[in-house]
């Protein structure tokens, strides 16, 4: 579903409307879950089943999905997966790229920004998700109910600097080497 809908057709609002109007159709409800379910920014099948655990599983509050996040000066710290605005919390999938050297040392350096603006991140990948999932439902409780703080102290926004051009919809949300290609990578 997040697939189809990141591509923008179909749309999520028209199959909102779609699931809403077909009352009888034989797995309506299942059809209606997953819309209700479904974020057409997630860039990867296992961010939508990473989605889906934290939402359903560990009925926390919906993330916000691959939304840019700046320092207090404007400078993009980076993209995260999944973000809980509220807790300051980010949830990163990391995928068999993520395990190359320069990913790796990337992605570190992209927690390390997070973390000194004051977010918290929890990482997980495919083990997590297919063979350890009660102990990922349980760090993502526990990471986002850790969270005690004080919002006067953040160092990070989710509201674009001037420079930044806002995408309105989520095909136009820029893959890491479209990032890559435009700012340089993150270590600069």
């Amino acid at each position: 579903m997040d697939a189809v809908t990141h591509l923008g057709s179909p749309t999520l609002p028209g199959l909102h409307a779609l699931v809403a109007q077909r009352g009888g159709w034989k797995g309506v409800a299942q059809a209606r879950l997953a819309v209700s379910l479904a974020d057409s920014a997630t860039r990867s099948t296992w961010e939508s089943r990473l989605r889906v655990c934290y939402v359903v599983e560990a009925r926390l509050p919906r993330p916000r999905v691959n939304l840019p996040v700046f320092d207090r000066d404007g400078r993009l710290l980076g993209i995260p997966d999944l973000l809980d605005e509220e807790a300051g919390f980010v949830v990163e999938f990391d995928g068999q790229q993520h395990r190359l050297r320069r990913q790796h040392r990337d992605d570190n350096l992209r927690e390390e920004l997070f973390e000194s603006a004051g977010l918290t991140v929890t990482r997980a990948d495919s083990l997590d998700l297919a063979h350890y999932r009660s102990d990922l439902v349980r760090r993502l409780i526990d990471g986002r109910a850790g969270l005690r703080r004080d919002r006067r102290h953040d160092r990070w926004t989710t509201v674009p600097p001037p420079w930044w051009f806002a995408a309105n919809d989520s095909a136009e949300v820029l893959t890491d080497a479209e990032k890559e290609e435009i700012f340089g990578r993150y270590d600069t």
